[in-house]
């Protein structure tokens, strides 16, 4: 499965790569799709601002989007930075300027506690939505140490090892930061999603006529009238049609049973060829192409699903 990031961080994107790669999960940057969604971060909460982000890549991408939101709590600041840890003290300062404006305000301060908090979250193509929780308990430093990481890792000190943040390694990070805890919740979810996808019998004669379908000109013209109303959820990029293109397909047709695709520019297919294709594995009826966007038709036999009623008409596709 391919999970667009909402978000440009490469270290974020490395972080999330090696913690749910064993999964067979890949992870990708927006701009690997040639997409750009800038989302205005206006949640109360991290959790608010994570759905925020995942929810808006998924609209405009219509591939899975897993989005985070994280920061650093100062229990003597009233929370501070808070959801404002990635802008805080203004969009002019970089990571360095930002911990030492919090070293400047924590002079003097007795209680030094602190918590790094991330919240995920994820929208799947057949509309789930997972999310998860992680937090990972500190003190704030008298100076920064480390080069690794980013953000505030080098003065996120930790009592219980003796060393900030960015003197972790990657390993070592993963196993205790708060986005390292927040991903295994959501690998777990995740696993839990996969292993709970409802059976589908496509084995008695009847699916298999129904799958196999042939449309008529007149069922064909009200599909295309339906899919001018639908947004594009299925991109086909660099990868081709790949194993995990055709499961989202796959899953896409048996929660909608009407999905319209696109094939972006370094795809190096025609919209012609790949709907062709992916009709062939998904077994489902090609309905139209047009430009670089193609529609597929499968009837689903979920019984949670609202079902498109054809209309009666003659005559081959």
């Amino acid at each position: 499965m391919k999970l667009v990031l909402a978000s440009q961080n490469k270290k974020k994107l490395k972080e999330m790569q090696e913690i749910l790669a064993h999964l067979g999960i890949e992870v990708v940057l927006q701009s690997d799709l040639g997409v750009q969604v800038d989302v205005e971060e206006t949640g109360s909460t991290f959790a608010e601002n994570a759905w925020l982000k995942a929810r808006a890549v998924y609209a405009a991408t219509g591939l899975p989007a897993i989005a985070d939101d994280s920061g650093l709590v100062v229990d003597a600041l009233d929370g501070a930075p808070g959801v404002y840890s990635a802008r805080y003290g203004g969009p002019g300062l970089d990571d360095t300027e930002r911990y030492q404006l919090l070293l400047r305000q924590m002079e003097e301060k007795e209680n030094r506690s602190c918590r790094f908090v991330c919240s995920i979250a994820c929208c799947l193509a057949d509309g789930t939505e997972l999310g998860a929780e992680g937090t990972c308990e500190g003190v704030v430093g008298t100076e920064p140490k480390g080069s690794g990481g980013f953000g505030y890792d080098p003065v996120f000190y930790l009592p219980a090892l003796g060393r900030s943040m960015a003197e972790l390694t990657p390993e070592e990070k993963h196993a205790i930061s708060h986005r390292g805890r927040a991903l295994r919740q959501f690998a777990e979810k995740m696993e839990a999603y996969t292993m709970r996808a409802p059976h589908v019998s496509k084995n008695t004669e009847e699916q298999e006529k129904e799958r196999l379908m042939e449309l008529t000109s007149k069922q064909r013209a009200y599909l295309r009238g339906l899919a001018n109303t639908m947004d594009t959820i299925l991109h086909v990029g660099k990868e081709g049609i790949s194993d995990a293109v055709i499961r989202q397909a796959d899953t896409a047709l048996e929660a909608r049973e009407l999905i319209k695709g696109k094939v972006l520019e370094n795809a190096g297919l025609t919209a012609r060829e790949v709907c062709r294709e992916l009709a062939e594995k998904t077994r489902s009826e090609p309905v139209q192409v047009i430009g670089s966007k193609f529609v597929l038709y499968r009837k689903s036999h979920k019984k949670d699903v609202k079902h498109i009623e054809l209309p009666a008409g003659s005559g081959k596709k």
